[in-house]
């Protein structure tokens, strides 16, 4: 038997559920938040001492070796100035910048 009612098929029933079934969804849940709380509380007292003691561990014994400068480490230091125009142009035809194109590009 064809409905005329668009609204058919989205129509929801309602069952009748039975008390041992809500409890056992609720024993299941139950026992699924239980095992999950075991899980986190054993991962936290295995995990939380390694590293409480790496971290001791580091801290006496790990770390920077030397508290001056780092080895290896190089400060350039140098004078800078602003060329004005006419300087630009004069340095244009320096030896120095034979290996750049007009447009300040290298050839």
């Amino acid at each position: 038997m064809n409905s005329t009612d668009p609204f058919d098929r989205m129509r929801f029933t309602v069952r009748r559920v039975s008390w041992w079934q809500v409890a056992l969804v609720v024993a299941v849940a139950v026992a699924v938040g239980i095992a999950l709380a075991l899980v986190a509380a054993s991962v936290f007292l295995v995990v939380f001492p390694i590293l409480a003691l790496a971290g001791l561990a580091y801290r006496l014994f790990g770390g920077r070796k030397s508290r001056g400068r780092a080895s290896g480490s190089t400060v350039i230091d140098a004078e800078y100035r602003v060329l004005s125009p006419e300087e630009a142009a004069r340095e244009e035809g320096s030896p120095w910048n034979s290996n750049w194109g007009p447009d300040r590009r290298l050839r």
